[in-house]
């Protein structure tokens, strides 16, 4: 059926569930996100592929903002599940829980650009939003257990330690993403740039504190 939307002609049934659909407004923004980035992600857009009136959102998000914010909570759960998931065997190897908690970072972040920047944008995501904080802060305890596996005599605190490694799994990230720095390999170790950086940091952490 040429030029027929056959998506925007879904009936929805009086009796569907009021936590289905909310559950496709996020699964639509998802998609609307990935192909196109945060500005594509619009309550008409999603109500649309989602194949209700536009103003069926308004009854789960009462703004762009609202949605963005939750969209960026369900993102920050995948996140942490799968750091969590790579590091739960790993608890009596601090460097290398560390090392996987930043592969695992590398690993979403190049795969789900678009997903990955929408995080740290604070103009579209209200990061004081409860359910977006607890997920964030899932985030960093896992850094932070990382961290103190093994620790003792260190020059700084752990919250120092662990902001040093995020601001550079972000940095990194970041300035991949934004087309400065393209993949390489470290010469000396043959590694991947973002391994033998992190492995840099983390001599600098455990080998002068030990």
């Amino acid at each position: 059926m040429d030029g027929v939307n056959l998506k925007n002609n879904k009936k929805r049934t009086a009796g569907q569930k009021h936590g289905d659909l909310r559950a496709e407004l996020l699964r639509e923004g998802l998609v609307l996100l990935d192909i196109h980035g945060a500005e594509g992600v619009t309550i008409r857009a999603v109500a649309r592929n989602a194949g209700v009136a536009h103003s069926a959102p308004a009854n789960h998000f009462p703004s762009r903002r609202a949605m963005l914010t939750a969209i960026a909570s369900k993102i920050f759960t995948d996140l942490a599940d799968l750091i969590t998931g790579a590091i739960t065997d790993l608890t009596d190897k601090p460097e290398q829980t560390i090392q996987i908690f930043a592969e695992s970072c590398f690993q979403f972040a190049f795969d789900n650009p678009n997903r990955y920047q929408l995080l740290w944008q604070r103009q579209l995501v209200d990061q004081d939003d409860p359910i977006l904080a607890n997920e964030m802060n899932r985030v960093y305890s896992a850094l932070l257990s990382s961290l103190q596996q093994g620790r003792k005599n260190h020059r700084v605190d752990i919250d120092t330690d662990a902001i040093a490694i995020w601001s550079m799994i972000h940095g990194y990230i970041s300035m991949r993403l934004d087309g400065n720095l393209v993949a390489a390999k470290d010469t000396v170790t043959k590694l991947p740039r973002q391994k033998a950086i992190l492995l840099s940091l983390i001599d600098g952490i455990y080998q002068h504190n030990s």
